[in-house]
Protein backbone atom coordinates (compact mmCIF):
# COMPACT_ATOMS: atom_id res chain seq x y z
CA UNK A 1 0.00 0.00 0.00
CA UNK A 2 1.14 3.54 -0.58
CA UNK A 3 3.16 4.85 2.34
CA UNK A 4 1.07 8.01 2.17
CA UNK A 5 -2.28 8.69 0.51
CA UNK A 6 -3.32 12.15 -0.58
CA UNK A 7 -6.61 13.74 0.40
CA UNK A 8 -8.42 12.75 -2.80
CA UNK A 9 -7.32 9.12 -2.48
CA UNK A 10 -8.47 9.00 1.15
CA UNK A 11 -11.82 10.54 0.15
CA UNK A 12 -12.33 7.74 -2.39
CA UNK A 13 -11.55 5.09 0.21
CA UNK A 14 -13.95 6.77 2.66
CA UNK A 15 -16.67 6.81 0.00
CA UNK A 16 -16.03 3.14 -0.67
CA UNK A 17 -16.29 2.40 3.06
CA UNK A 18 -19.56 4.32 3.36
CA UNK A 19 -21.12 2.43 0.43
CA UNK A 20 -19.82 -0.88 1.78
CA UNK A 21 -21.23 -0.13 5.23
CA UNK A 22 -24.67 0.69 3.81
CA UNK A 23 -24.62 -2.55 1.80
CA UNK A 24 -23.61 -4.50 4.90
CA UNK A 25 -26.43 -3.00 6.96
CA UNK A 26 -28.98 -3.94 4.28
CA UNK A 27 -27.64 -7.51 3.99
CA UNK A 28 -27.54 -8.05 7.76
CA UNK A 29 -31.02 -6.59 8.13
CA UNK A 30 -32.38 -9.22 5.73
CA UNK A 31 -30.52 -12.01 7.51
CA UNK A 32 -31.72 -11.16 11.04
CA UNK A 33 -35.17 -9.91 9.91
CA UNK A 34 -34.71 -6.66 11.78
CA UNK A 35 -33.65 -3.10 11.03
CA UNK A 36 -29.90 -2.56 11.23
CA UNK A 37 -28.54 0.95 11.66
CA UNK A 38 -24.91 1.66 10.93
CA UNK A 39 -22.87 4.77 11.65
CA UNK A 40 -20.74 6.56 9.07
CA UNK A 41 -17.50 4.57 9.19
CA UNK A 42 -14.28 6.04 10.52
CA UNK A 43 -11.47 5.44 8.04
CA UNK A 44 -7.83 5.81 9.02
CA UNK A 45 -4.44 5.00 7.55
CA UNK A 46 -2.45 3.69 10.52
CA UNK A 47 1.31 2.99 10.78
CA UNK A 48 1.99 -0.66 11.60
CA UNK A 49 3.77 0.23 14.83
CA UNK A 50 0.60 1.97 16.10
CA UNK A 51 -1.86 -0.79 15.21
CA UNK A 52 -1.79 -2.40 18.67
CA UNK A 53 -3.25 0.79 20.21
CA UNK A 54 -6.47 0.22 18.24
CA UNK A 55 -7.20 -2.94 20.22
CA UNK A 56 -6.63 -1.63 23.73
CA UNK A 57 -3.90 -4.00 24.86
CA UNK A 58 -1.80 -6.92 23.64
CA UNK A 59 -3.38 -9.45 26.02
CA UNK A 60 -6.98 -8.92 24.95
CA UNK A 61 -8.84 -11.73 23.20
CA UNK A 62 -10.02 -11.17 19.63
CA UNK A 63 -12.12 -13.00 17.08
CA UNK A 64 -10.41 -12.56 13.70
CA UNK A 65 -11.98 -13.40 10.35
CA UNK A 66 -9.49 -13.46 7.49
CA UNK A 67 -10.49 -13.36 3.81
CA UNK A 68 -8.15 -13.45 0.83
CA UNK A 69 -8.94 -11.22 -2.17
CA UNK A 70 -8.37 -12.65 -5.64
CA UNK A 71 -9.12 -11.87 -9.28
CA UNK A 72 -8.27 -8.41 -10.60
CA UNK A 73 -7.40 -7.35 -7.05
CA UNK A 74 -5.06 -9.15 -4.66
CA UNK A 75 -4.88 -8.64 -0.93
CA UNK A 76 -6.59 -9.50 2.33
CA UNK A 77 -9.51 -8.32 4.39
CA UNK A 78 -9.57 -8.83 8.16
CA UNK A 79 -12.58 -8.35 10.45
CA UNK A 80 -11.94 -8.02 14.20
CA UNK A 81 -14.56 -8.53 16.92
CA UNK A 82 -14.33 -8.56 20.70
CA UNK A 83 -15.68 -11.76 22.34
CA UNK A 84 -18.69 -9.76 23.59
CA UNK A 85 -19.56 -8.38 20.15
CA UNK A 86 -18.90 -11.75 18.49
CA UNK A 87 -21.30 -13.40 20.94
CA UNK A 88 -24.03 -10.81 20.27
CA UNK A 89 -23.62 -11.06 16.50
CA UNK A 90 -23.62 -14.85 16.57
CA UNK A 91 -26.71 -14.86 18.78
CA UNK A 92 -28.57 -12.60 16.34
CA UNK A 93 -27.73 -14.87 13.43
CA UNK A 94 -28.73 -18.00 15.36
CA UNK A 95 -31.90 -16.50 16.82
CA UNK A 96 -30.68 -16.97 20.39
CA UNK A 97 -29.85 -14.74 23.31
CA UNK A 98 -26.12 -13.98 23.85
CA UNK A 99 -26.25 -15.95 27.11
CA UNK A 100 -27.29 -19.10 25.23
CA UNK A 101 -24.34 -18.95 22.85
CA UNK A 102 -21.31 -21.19 23.32
CA UNK A 103 -18.36 -19.58 21.52
CA UNK A 104 -16.77 -23.01 21.03
CA UNK A 105 -19.86 -24.36 19.28
CA UNK A 106 -19.45 -25.09 15.56
CA UNK A 107 -22.78 -23.45 14.67
CA UNK A 108 -21.72 -20.25 16.40
CA UNK A 109 -18.38 -20.14 14.59
CA UNK A 110 -20.10 -20.89 11.27
CA UNK A 111 -22.47 -17.96 11.90
CA UNK A 112 -19.49 -15.65 12.40
CA UNK A 113 -17.95 -16.83 9.15
CA UNK A 114 -21.27 -16.12 7.44
CA UNK A 115 -21.30 -12.62 8.92
CA UNK A 116 -17.75 -12.10 7.60
CA UNK A 117 -18.96 -13.16 4.16
CA UNK A 118 -21.71 -10.55 4.41
CA UNK A 119 -19.64 -7.71 5.85
CA UNK A 120 -16.53 -8.35 3.78
CA UNK A 121 -18.55 -9.13 0.67
CA UNK A 122 -20.36 -5.80 1.00
CA UNK A 123 -17.09 -3.87 0.82
CA UNK A 124 -15.74 -6.04 -1.97
CA UNK A 125 -18.96 -5.59 -3.98
CA UNK A 126 -18.82 -1.82 -3.49
CA UNK A 127 -15.24 -1.77 -4.75
CA UNK A 128 -16.09 -4.02 -7.71
CA UNK A 129 -19.04 -1.83 -8.71
CA UNK A 130 -17.00 1.34 -8.39
CA UNK A 131 -14.09 0.04 -10.49
CA UNK A 132 -15.81 -2.57 -12.72
CA UNK A 133 -13.11 -5.03 -11.69
CA UNK A 134 -13.67 -8.72 -10.97
CA UNK A 135 -12.92 -9.29 -7.29
CA UNK A 136 -13.31 -12.70 -5.68
CA UNK A 137 -12.98 -13.59 -2.03
CA UNK A 138 -12.05 -16.84 -0.33
CA UNK A 139 -14.13 -18.52 2.37
CA UNK A 140 -13.15 -16.67 5.56
CA UNK A 141 -11.08 -18.44 8.19
CA UNK A 142 -11.73 -17.83 11.89
CA UNK A 143 -9.11 -17.49 14.61
CA UNK A 144 -9.52 -16.70 18.30
CA UNK A 145 -6.36 -15.42 19.93
CA UNK A 146 -4.69 -12.67 21.93
CA UNK A 147 -4.02 -9.33 20.21
CA UNK A 148 -0.25 -9.91 20.29
CA UNK A 149 -0.49 -13.22 18.40
CA UNK A 150 -3.01 -11.78 15.96
CA UNK A 151 -0.75 -8.82 15.16
CA UNK A 152 2.23 -11.11 14.64
CA UNK A 153 0.24 -12.99 12.00
CA UNK A 154 -0.93 -9.78 10.32
CA UNK A 155 2.56 -8.30 10.23
CA UNK A 156 3.86 -11.44 8.53
CA UNK A 157 1.13 -11.10 5.92
CA UNK A 158 1.53 -7.41 5.07
CA UNK A 159 4.74 -5.90 6.46
CA UNK A 160 6.70 -6.85 3.35
CA UNK A 161 4.33 -4.71 1.26
CA UNK A 162 3.52 -1.70 3.41
CA UNK A 163 4.34 0.24 6.55
CA UNK A 164 0.69 1.34 6.95
CA UNK A 165 -2.72 -0.29 6.83
CA UNK A 166 -6.23 0.96 6.15
CA UNK A 167 -8.63 0.51 9.06
CA UNK A 168 -12.39 0.97 8.91
CA UNK A 169 -14.29 1.20 12.20
CA UNK A 170 -18.03 0.51 12.13
CA UNK A 171 -20.76 0.63 14.76
CA UNK A 172 -24.01 -1.29 14.21
CA UNK A 173 -27.28 -1.02 16.10
CA UNK A 174 -29.50 -4.13 16.05
CA UNK A 175 -32.40 -4.79 18.43
CA UNK A 176 -31.08 -1.99 20.64
CA UNK A 177 -27.66 -3.64 20.89
CA UNK A 178 -24.45 -1.96 19.75
CA UNK A 179 -21.82 -3.88 17.82
CA UNK A 180 -18.42 -2.41 17.12
CA UNK A 181 -16.34 -3.99 14.41
CA UNK A 182 -12.92 -3.13 13.07
CA UNK A 183 -12.13 -3.96 9.46
CA UNK A 184 -8.68 -3.91 7.92
CA UNK A 185 -8.66 -3.74 4.13
CA UNK A 186 -5.34 -4.43 2.49
CA UNK A 187 -5.13 -4.49 -1.30
CA UNK A 188 -1.51 -4.94 -2.33
CA UNK A 189 0.38 -2.01 -3.82
CA UNK A 190 -0.18 -3.06 -7.44
CA UNK A 191 -3.91 -3.49 -6.85
CA UNK A 192 -4.27 -0.12 -5.14
CA UNK A 193 -2.42 1.53 -8.03
CA UNK A 194 -4.83 -0.13 -10.47
CA UNK A 195 -7.85 1.08 -8.49
CA UNK A 196 -6.69 4.70 -8.49
CA UNK A 197 -5.77 4.54 -12.18
CA UNK A 198 -9.25 3.24 -13.11
CA UNK A 199 -10.87 5.97 -11.03
CA UNK A 200 -8.50 8.51 -12.62
CA UNK A 201 -7.17 9.59 -9.25
CA UNK A 202 -3.50 10.45 -8.81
Amino acid sequence: MYSRLNLMQMDVLKELSTIGSANAATALSTLVSSKVDITVPQVNLVPLENVSSLFGGMDKLLFVLDTELKGDISGRLFIFLSPEDARVLGALLLGKSPEEVDIKEEMFQSSLKESANILGGSYISALAEMTHLTILNSTPSLAIDMVGAVLDFIFIQIAQYSEEVLFIRNSLQVHGKSLNGLIMLFPDNESLTRIFQILNIK
